[in-house]
């Protein structure tokens, strides 16, 4: 992730933007964000427009199962829903190219941002198209392999998988099948053993 404080940059990407009228309005300091091919977007403390490129968006359920969201390219916005709740770690954003958005720190401007109407309005019809596209999605089918990685990244604390037979019961699967699968993550150098029924993901 690159920001950029270029003002004639900033400027020309806000021209190409279609809520060009609307950001101006909130007479807030605007910075650009560059994220690399398969880079995570960050979902946290920043409102962004995306100026040019495409990311993809899925959420993880509880038994590391999948499903995209959506997928976003040019005026796609990232960020409005924590402006009213807390981040939510079941979300992935990731750049699926190179990507350019125009941001704003929500954390320092976010009762700036709050108390605009026009502002407010395009978060309401933004989050109720998210939400009509939610309803909609089917997860998407993924392996033992995938939900048990999925499972260890985004529901273990710290990265750690600890119990096999409580974490099979949760993924669905055997204790047997989990115990292979780890087995094999262990030689793949994908985790590390901790401890009995204790394995950590490795960076």
């Amino acid at each position: 992730m690159k920001k950029t404080y270029n003002i004639s940059k900033i400027d020309e990407a806000l021209n190409s933007c279609i809520y060009a009228d609307t950001l101006r309005s909130l007479q807030a300091p605007f910075f650009l964000i560059e994220y690399e091919s398969g880079e995570s977007v960050s979902n946290y403390d920043y409102f962004q427009v995306v100026i040019s490129g495409n990311l993809s968006i899925s959420f993880i359920r509880d038994d590391g199962s999948a499903y995209s969201l959506s997928n976003g390219g040019k005026n796609y916005i990232i960020g409005e829903m924590d402006l009213f709740v807390a981040g939510d770690d079941n979300v992935l954003a990731e750049a699926i190219s190179s990507l350019l958005t125009i941001a704003i720190d929500t954390v320092q401007y976010k009762d700036k941002l709050l108390q605009n109407i026009a502002f407010l309005q395009l978060m309401a019809a933004t989050l109720a198209n998210k939400i009509s596209a939610m309803t909609n999605a089917d997860a998407a089918p993924s392996s033992l392999s995938e939900r048990i990685l999925n499972y260890m990244k985004f529901k273990c604390s710290n990265h750690i998988l600890s119990g096999i037979e409580k974490t099979a019961f949760r993924l669905h699967c055997s204790p047997r099948q989990l115990q292979r699968i780890l087995n094999q993550f262990e030689k793949d150098n994908v985790v590390t053993k901790i401890g009995k029924g204790r394995y950590i993901m490795k960076d």
